[in-house]
Parts: C-alpha cells; structure tokens; sequence
C-alpha cells in the first residue's frame, strides 16, 4: 500500500508540534505530513500544561489539512486515540487499553499517552490545518502527584516495542482510519471510543467548572463534548477533565 504520508525524523526539537507549524507557515502546501523526534525540551499538553520528554518515548506530530468545521475538529482527538489504542492491542494479547474522556489512552489503569489538537484561525468556521501531537510513554514515565491516575510506561507494563516499526505501525492505522473518517464520519469512531472507556461500576467522574458530575456515558458529541446521565438529569459537558 502506498503511503499516504511523509515522515521527518528529528533528535531533538522543541516540540514537534511547534516545529510543524514553522514547517507549514513557510510551505502552505505540506500536507499529511509527520515529524517524530528523540527528544522534546519544551513539550506540552493541553492548556499549556507541561509534557515531559523522556529519550525513547515516543513524540510524533501530524499536520492533517481536513475539510471539516471547527466544531468538528476535536473528533481528530479520538480518531487519534483509537488508532493508537489498536495500535498497541496488535502487540500483545487481552492488553488492557482504555480511553479517558477527553485525550488520554490508559494502560493497565495508569495513563500511558496523551493527544493534543492545535488548529489554524478559521475563517467561516472553517480551518486552515490542524496538527495533532502524540506523546507514547515507551521506556520512561514521570512520577507526578496526582490522586486520579498514575503514570505508566510500555516498559513497566512488560509491552516491549521497536519505536520506529510501532510509529510506522501506528502511522499506516492512523491514515486508514482518516480516510474512513472522511469518507463515513465520526459514527465508526465513537463506538470503538465509546466501548473502550475506562469507567467503575459503569460510570465515570467528571471535573468540570470546579465541580464533579457522576454519571453514565450516553454519548459522545460531534463536538468532542460528552453527555452523561446522572440520577438527576441528562448534561452535556463541553469540557473538563475525567477523574475516574
């Protein structure tokens, strides 16, 4: 099958993501186009939050230019997520993989990746590009203190990967899924989310404007927002962060 993307290589950058937009704000036409690199010195997560680098993880960006609305965008965040979680159950039999709502793929419980999404200013509500940054922890993992979850690596885990073959891997699942995505939407990929949430007793824990909301997960929104029943009523949160 022929690739439908390039791939860059790096040692160390930044952050992938800010490297890509150096790259597309000197070449309008770059598309479908990957950077990975060694090492990060100033990664981050989403609201600025710092994202560390460790030699031998994996740090990857996507500059992807869809046809799509603003309010359609987040769904990239999931499509990411899920092509990472198949990804890796490719590797090892009953791997426990396990999504939390909005970014964050767990392993055995502990988080194990993060997704950003940056996109261009919009015109119309329509965007420019979008770049999609992934963090895989492969060798290493920081020891953060914080109550919901834990950090974890593959290497604890006992998940043994070469990182160059698994970005590959990963690489060719990610674009066959865009496809699908552009082609069929975001149906296909709110199930496979949706069946793969981490939740307790059947409901998660939500953190949103300071307070937390309990509930069961009766949808994901085309907006990347999620709608939860609770004993109450039915609410549709827009962002956040689940805590369990």
């Amino acid at each position: 099958m022929r690739k439908k993307y390039n791939l860059i290589k790096l040692k160390t950058v930044k952050s992938t993501n800010l490297e890509i937009k150096k790259m597309v704000s000197s070449n309008l036409k770059i598309n479908n186009l990957c950077l990975s690199a060694d090492n990060q010195t100033v990664g981050y997560g989403r609201r600025n939050t710092k994202w560390f680098s460790y030699k031998g993880n994996m740090h990857l960006s996507i500059l992807l230019k869809p046809k799509c609305k603003i309010n359609e965008v987040n769904q990239l965040s999931f499509m990411t997520s899920i092509s990472l979680g198949d990804t890796l159950k490719k590797i090892k039999n009953n791997i426990n993989i396990k999504y939390k709502w909005p970014n964050d793929i767990l392993l055995n419980k502990k988080k194990i990746a993060g997704v950003l999404i940056e996109t261009s200013s919009h015109i119309n509500k329509k965007i420019k590009w979008v770049i999609i940054g992934i963090g895989l922890n492969i060798t290493k993992s920081p020891n953060l203190n914080k109550k919901e979850f834990k950090t974890t690596s593959l290497d604890k885990e006992k998940v043994y990967i070469e990182k160059d073959s698994f970005i590959d891997s990963f690489l060719q699942t990610f674009f066959i899924n865009y496809e699908f995505w552009k082609k069929k939407g975001f149906n296909f990929i709110k199930k496979n989310w949706i069946s793969n949430i981490y939740k307790i007793n059947n409901k998660i824990i939500v953190k949103y404007q300071n307070n937390y909301i309990k509930g069961k997960v009766v949808n994901l929104l085309t907006n990347g927002g999620i709608k939860l029943k609770t004993n109450k009523e039915t609410k549709e949160i827009f962002y956040g962060d689940q805590i369990t």
